[in-house]
C-alpha cells in the first residue's frame, strides 16, 4: 500500500511541475531506469559465467596476481 501511496503522491507532484523541472524529472527517471537495466544485465552475465564454470570447471584457469600480469603483458605493449 505505500508502494501505491507513493506512486499516486509522485504523480500529483508531477502534474504540478512548471515544463523545465518535468524535463528534468523525466531524466532523472531515464536515468534511473536505465541504471537499474545495466545492474540487470551485469548481473545476468556473473550469473551465466558462474553457471558455465561450474559446469565446466576445467576450464577456469587460477592465477596469482603476478602470473597474471605475465600472462597478459602484451595487452599494455609490455611482452
Amino acid at each position: 500500500m505505500a508502494a501505491t501511496m507513493a506512486y499516486e503522491l509522485l504523480k500529483r507532484e508531477v502534474e504540478t511541475l512548471p515544463v523545465p523541472l518535468a524535463e528534468q524529472v523525466l531524466d532523472f527517471i531515464t536515468f534511473i531506469k536505465s541504471r537499474y537495466a545495466e545492474d540487470a544485465f551485469l548481473w545476468k552475465q556473473v550469473e551465466t559465467t558462474q553457471a558455465r564454470r561450474r559446469k565446466h570447471p576445467e576450464e577456469v584457469m587460477t592465477v596469482t596476481a603476478e602470473e597474471w600480469d605475465t600472462l597478459t603483458a602484451y595487452l599494455d605493449g609490455e611482452g
